[in-house]
């Protein structure tokens, strides 16, 4: 096991140069646009993949990188891997600086999204080319075996086949006996579900986790679902615009975001947001006071500010009281398995989000009475960093 310290880590690669290329060798920059969706912005003729992001990985810990597409998460976990140098920066391993280290120095496995196995090799080769290049065949026969026995039922039968006599599901299971049998001391998984159905997604997820509870290594994990990263991982790095955005549980990054970004990314739906202004030491939106006073907002007199509040937390009193919002019902949306349902409501030019208990009143424009629990709003200055 080991811990990981990455300190300031900036990436840059050069732009796409214009020349034509085969479809089978872009380059890297065109490469973090495919992958990571829009392209990273220009800094001095070149892309700004990873800005000064520091994170601490502690030993034994699984770490989620989560994020949108093209905030930078491949190209940190490539940067863990040493398949990238920084161009400033240093990355730890137990105290001990790896930055220029090659990727067979670090001993790391490493599981790529595209599975990365070799198409003219059964997978019993593909599991055992490491030993034949090292020379280390003697290893071989003990170490499949341990590694069938990791890896469950079924997987014996998979080790005569060719890549592409296998399914996905399958090529990923190859992959990821291919990462293990080598005993690293990381993982480094990279976005390895995506390719997969949804059904397939959740049984591979299950496996994932016991593997990594029966090796207990230290594992990074890049992924742009957040309900992979709730099942898989002891923390969460949030990523945006190649800087980390806040590190925490889930939980603590649902309930105290650091900001709009990561407010609004997490969750399912994300948190309302909704513009205000700070009056007499209150919130106003749409012509009505919050229930939110603090004497921060005595600051803040006459400043734009953003509300939060979560899908799950508006509340429906039945009743106009001098806290009450009406909201226009716009779409309604049953959660039959948890009697629950799913409305997004006008209000004042804005689209709201409610998750709330089935009721047969809150149907499409029906004029709703809500209200916005004091304890349960989020408050965000001008710039988007949480003040409440």
């Amino acid at each position: 096991m080991v811990a990981i310290d990455i300190e300031g880590v900036d990436v840059f690669f050069p732009p796409t140069d214009g020349r034509r290329r085969p479809v089978d060798s872009p380059s890297r920059s065109d490469r973090v646009a495919d992958e990571e969706g829009q392209r990273p912005e220009l800094e001095h003729g070149m892309v700004r993949a990873l800005d000064g992001v520091a994170l601490s990985i502690r030993n034994g810990e699984t770490m989620a990188i989560l994020g949108p597409s093209g905030c930078g998460k491949s190209s940190l976990l490539r940067a863990v891997a040493g398949l990238i140098t920084p161009k400033a920066g240093r990355i730890y391993f137990d105290g001990a600086e790896v930055t220029q280290d090659s990727p067979g120095d670090r001993h790391v496995g490493v599981v790529f999204q595209d599975y990365a196995l070799y198409p003219h090799m059964e997978s019993k080769r593909n599991l055992s080319f490491f030993f034949m290049v090292n020379r280390r065949t003697e290893e071989i026969g003990e170490r499949v075996r341990e590694v069938c026995r990791i890896m469950g039922g079924g997987f014996e039968e998979l080790l005569d086949r060719k890549p592409r006599m296998l399914s996905g599901g399958e090529k990923q299971r190859v992959a990821v006996a291919r990462c293990i049998i080598r005993n690293p001391t990381v993982f480094l998984l990279d976005e390895p579900l995506s390719n997969l159905d949804a059904q397939l997604r959740a049984r591979m997820r299950v496996q994932l986790k016991r593997l990594l509870r029966h090796f207990g290594v230290t594992a990074i994990y890049v992924t742009h679902d957040q309900s992979e990263a709730i099942a898989l991982a002891d923390r969460i790095a949030l990523m945006q615009s190649g800087q980390i955005a806040q590190v925490g549980t889930y939980r603590e990054l649902y309930d105290r975001p650091h900001n709009t970004f990561v407010a609004g990314f997490l969750g399912e739906p994300a948190m309302n947001l909704i513009p205000g202004m700070v009056s007499g030491g209150r919130v106003r939106i749409g012509g009505r006071d919050l229930p939110l006073s603090a004497d921060s907002l005595q600051i803040l007199e006459g400043e734009e500010v953003t509300i939060g509040i979560r899908p799950e937390h508006l509340e429906f009193t039945g009743a106009e009281t001098p806290e009450t919002i009406w909201l226009r019902a716009e779409t309604v949306q049953p959660l039959v398995s948890d009697r629950e349902q799913l409305t997004t409501f006008e209000f004042d030019g804005m689209h709201l989000t409610a998750r709330h208990a089935a009721n047969p009143d809150i149907v499409p424009r029906a004029m709703v009475p809500a209200r916005f629990p004091a304890t349960k709003l989020r408050l965000f200055d001008r710039r988007g960093i949480r003040i409440i």
